[in-house]
């Protein structure tokens, strides 16, 4: 967002913000008061324009609250304002004048150092919030080392593990902690479906040099998800020569991915061996004790006192995805304060039982996928999981390995016991095969997604 706007150097959030003490006033009565004090009279308008206008949570769980009392602060700032309003809820904490002030300096300095193609970095994935177990460490500390001498240790640097365990958060925090060691230091950070978008353009506007040249003018390149270049084989050659260009300048090079190098799909043998070239690090899922920890911050962080049963219940409850272990942290609180309810294990397994329902955690297993797959093409439960090789059923079998990997957070040697005891690496050849056909096949493409979508919603056979 814009730093004038949340400074307030704007006519319309001027107006926003004397409006919003005013509505404050209408809403107190409407709102009970341990929520109103918490979560409502700690927001504040950051941005504002002539029909719409931004109001700042403190935290997440604020966010949760603003929202839920929308019908009521909608009218209540309309009416101070004098007109409609387009609001949106963000977590935006309030900073004290001199650490806002400070925070203004660090972002003018970041400014001169990110490319201007650069995505913008989460101020929360940094180091510091990073909760660090036995299922990370290593990663950890590698990164920290990458962060400290970009270009000297570890180059390239490949992160890999499945959804939701860290691989963004520590990829931002090495770079915005490299920033903040090396002022000069020039930073991109980018996704494989950013970059390819940024090629894709380049080519159409006839700005292929323009982009090479922006590209290889980098001393910190941060690339997320790189698997999204599979398939796409001028996209994947043009960051092949970028990526060799910046190796041999000695820049240092960051790289995520949801599979290991030597589990990218077999044509992409020269990468693999670039990549394997520096360290590979690997996130697992975290161990309860982790995730214990991960909860604890969690907690700290929205000011709240949540017993040690109820963390230990919650992460217990979801093993794997760090995104969820939170999202459920969140929702447990947000139903406690809304409801009255006093925060126990018991309140825990009730509220989270709904929740995990919702989003389909405990039902999609590989099974529940291939049954979903038997339904969507009609072929049997016991041909997709057996041994038969026919053409079209091979493909129908290596589609509902791609949706299980997709969908699920099962490891690979899981999903392959799922299909009759497949092994790891003819699960890895499903997934690229389908991958490389999605990219060819509209027809295809939208049967996959239409199953997908059905799967994701509990529309299970």
């Amino acid at each position: 967002m814009d730093e004038q706007l949340r400074l307030g150097d704007n006519d319309a959030l001027v107006a926003v913000k004397r409006a919003w003490d005013k509505a404050l006033a209408l809403m107190e009565p409407e709102v009970n008061r341990p929520s109103f004090e918490s979560f409502v009279k700690t927001a504040h308008p950051v941005a504002a324009d002539d029909g719409a206008c931004t109001i700042g949570a403190q935290s997440e769980l604020g966010k949760v609250f603003l929202e839920k009392y929308y019908h009521i602060l909608k009218p209540a700032l309309e009416n101070c304002v004098g007109k409609e309003l387009d609001i949106t809820i963000v977590v935006a904490p309030k900073q004290p004048a001199k650490a806002r002030a400070v925070a203004v300096q660090e972002a003018k300095r970041a400014s001169n150092t990110v490319t201007s193609f650069s995505q913008p970095f989460n101020d929360k994935y940094t180091f510091a919030t990073f909760v660090v177990g036995s299922c990370n460490r290593m990663a950890h500390a590698a990164a920290k080392a990458v962060a400290e001498n970009p270009g000297t240790a570890y180059n390239p640097f490949f992160l890999y593990g499945g959804p939701g365990l860290g691989k963004t958060h520590l990829l931002q925090a090495i770079g915005q902690h490299a920033m903040f060691k090396h002022p000069n230091l020039r930073v991109a950070y980018v996704s494989g479906e950013s970059f390819t978008s940024h090629y894709v353009t380049a080519i159409r506007e006839q700005r292929s040099e323009d982009f090479r040249q922006k590209y290889r003018n980098i001393d910190l390149w941060l690339l997320d998800d790189i698997q999204f270049l599979t398939g796409k084989e001028r996209t994947k050659e043009e960051f092949f020569h970028t990526f060799n260009a910046l190796q041999q300048m000695n820049k240092q090079i960051v790289l995520c991915s949801d599979r290991s190098p030597r589990d990218l799909a077999p044509a992409e043998e020269r990468l693999k061996t670039r990549f394997e070239s520096g360290l590979v690090a690997d996130l697992a899922p975290p161990d309860i004790e982790t995730r214990v920890a991960i909860l604890q911050r969690k907690a700290k962080a929205e000011h709240a006192d949540i017993p040690m049963p109820v963390l230990e219940c919650v992460a217990d409850l979801i093993p794997t995805n760090v995104r969820a272990l939170e999202g459920a942290l969140v929702t447990l609180m947000a139903y406690s304060s809304l409801m009255k309810a006093n925060m126990c294990e018991e309140l825990a397994k009730e509220v989270l039982g709904r929740y995990l329902a919702e989003k389909k955690y405990s039902e999609v297993t590989p099974e529940a996928i291939i049954r979903a797959v038997s339904h969507g093409f009609s072929v049997s439960v016991d041909d997709i999981i057996g041994a038969k090789r026919d053409k079209e059923l091979a493909l129908v079998r290596h589609i509902a390995m791609f949706l299980a990997r997709q969908i699920t957070e099962c490891p690979l040697q899981k999903i392959g016991k799922a299909f009759g005891g497949k092994n790891h690496a003819s699960v890895l050849h499903a997934v690229n095969r389908v991958e490389s056909l999605l990219l060819e096949d509209a027809e295809l493409r939208a049967k996959v997604d239409e199953l997908s979508q059905g799967i994701r919603s509990g529309r299970l056979p």
